[in-house]
């Protein structure tokens, strides 16, 4: 028995060394040499880690500089880190590259408490680690490899009944996204229902993250829920930009079905419908077990859970999209369901079930190929937004004192142009002749109008062609004439 036990714990160790030099070498890559984002937003949180960064040396940071439109757990940690790393694009990413790595051991963890199985484990990992669209986020400055880590983590933890070190992982899950203060409720009820006791202490621990935002906007703005008003403008915002989504159609409704299974993934989502079979299942034939909760059914309550949020949303319209991204979490918490259902499924003799399981594989190994050329298209393209960063940083080079007026915070980090060069739409008038007006005085030389018009002042004045400005603007990478996209403009000096 004793020699069972330690040439398994080898064959675990060397499978997590397996698993972390496969996972580890491309992401550590992917975050030294991919210097662009999938998505815009992550631009926003390297300007806010920045921005942290230089407070923390300069001696003045304050629980106010937290506060903003994200929780900021991400963005501070990444500053504590750009302090000794830099630049500041790649502190982010190396946290994301780490994160990670470490989604890639849970899955193998979680996994084995399910099947204890180290070949099932392992494949399960390694189809996290192999996955192109978890490579690319891993490699990017975004929270959602890092979030995900972190509730991967709380998981694992609530398998091995640790509940402290459970709950302090979910309070900072819940300090990173929103979507985490559903565990709040969700981790009190499993030990509840697992240990039969009311657990007061979990409860304390998970209610930190919100009680400690809350607090933090309240001291920021004197309002405790300034950051939902924010986020509530912007959505109104966005609908009135996009008024097709005021209504959900079914056209938009199939798009945004489609993102959330492309990162989801199809074989996953049906593993964890069935893994939600075998649960009713179990309880058919043991009556008596009804209010225990398996360690199957705890992975469920985790990956429907966000699920859930995500679909609530997004139907009541406190979401206006589900981006792709939004599905890796599930994806993270739903592989070891799958390999449940997967080991479970290829036990039994019902040929229907083996095959039906086989179709679904292939489909889900299908999203890998698209998913994949996605990335390569992704890496091989040149944004419009690069372009016409690398041009201002040319412009800069020439001319330090030159001012910008610029909405776009991916134009901003990857012109590599100090944050006080820039000018943006909260600081401007929203009227066209003031607006103007205050580009002469300001002695700003370049307008960047971004494609996207939620919140930009230029991007609702100007909608399409230079000329609605008269004299006053020269296009120097225009927009086509039809067409709404990133472009820079010359402010003409008063003549």
């Amino acid at each position: 028995m004793a020699e069972q036990i330690r040439v398994s714990r080898t064959e675990s160790i060397r499978n997590l060394i397996l698993i972390s030099l496969t996972a580890g070498i491309p992401r550590v890559i992917g975050a030294f040499f991919l210097r662009k984002e999938p998505f815009g937003d992550a631009y926003c949180y390297i300007e806010q880690a920045a921005v942290m960064k230089g407070k923390i040396v300069a001696g003045t940071f304050s629980i106010n500089d937290l506060s903003g439109f994200w929780l900021p757990l991400y963005q501070f940690v990444c500053a504590l880190i750009f302090v000794v790393v830099h630049p500041a694009g790649f502190a982010s990413k190396l946290v994301s590259a780490v994160a990670g790595i470490g989604v890639c051991i849970l899955v193998y963890l979680c996994t084995h408490v399910l099947t204890a199985s180290q070949r099932i484990s392992l494949v399960a990992a390694l189809a996290i680690a192999l996955n192109p669209f978890h490579l690319e986020y891993s490699a990017s400055a975004m929270t959602d490899v890092p979030h995900a880590v972190l509730v991967m983590a709380c998981m694992y933890f609530v398998l091995k009944e640790r509940w402290t070190l459970a709950a302090c992982l979910g309070a900072a899950a819940a300090f990173t996204r929103l979507d985490s203060w559903l565990l709040v409720a969700l981790l009190p009820a499993i030990q509840l229902m697992r240990q039969r006791k009311v657990p007061i202490l979990t409860i304390l621990i998970l209610s930190l993250a919100p009680a400690l935002w809350l607090f933090i906007c309240w001291k920021a703005s004197g309002d405790a829920l300034s950051s939902f008003h924010a986020h509530d403008q912007y959505v109104l915002a966005r609908l009135a930009a996009h008024p097709e989504h005021y209504h959900l159609s079914l056209k938009h409704m199939k798009m945004d079905a489609y993102r959330l299974i492309y990162s989801v993934n199809l074989a996953v989502l049906v593993g964890c419908f069935a893994g939600l079979w075998f649960v009713f299942r179990d309880w058919r034939k043991r009556l008596n077990e009804l209010l225990r909760i398996p360690d199957l059914l705890v992975c469920l309550l985790f990956f429907f859970a966000y699920l859930s949020f995500i679909v609530s949303a997004y139907l009541t319209k406190n979401q206006s999209d589900i981006w792709d991204r939004y599905g890796l979490i599930m994806f993270s918490l739903g592989l070891p369901v799958l390999a449940y259902s997967a080991q479970q499924i290829f036990s039994q003799s019902s040929v229907l079930a083996k095959a039906a399981l086989g179709i679904v594989l292939v489909l889900g190994l299908a999203q890998y190929g698209i998913q994949a050329a996605d990335l390569a298209h992704f890496v091989a393209n040149k944004p419009r937004n690069e372009i016409i960063a690398n041009y201002l940083r040319q412009q800069y080079a020439s001319d330090p004192t030159m001012k910008i007026f610029c909405d776009s915070p991916e134009v901003r980090v990857m012109s590599g142009i100090p944050r006080s060069q820039f000018f943006e739409s909260r600081d401007a008038p929203r009227d066209k002749q003031g607006f103007l007006e205050f580009l002469r005085a300001k002695g700003v030389k370049f307008l960047e109008i971004p494609e996207e018009s939620e919140t930009s002042t230029p991007s609702q004045l100007f909608p399409g062609l230079v000329r609605e400005s008269g004299d006053t603007l020269e296009g120097t990478i225009p927009a086509p004439d039809d067409k709404r996209i990133d472009s820079l403009y010359k402010v003409r000096p008063q003549q």
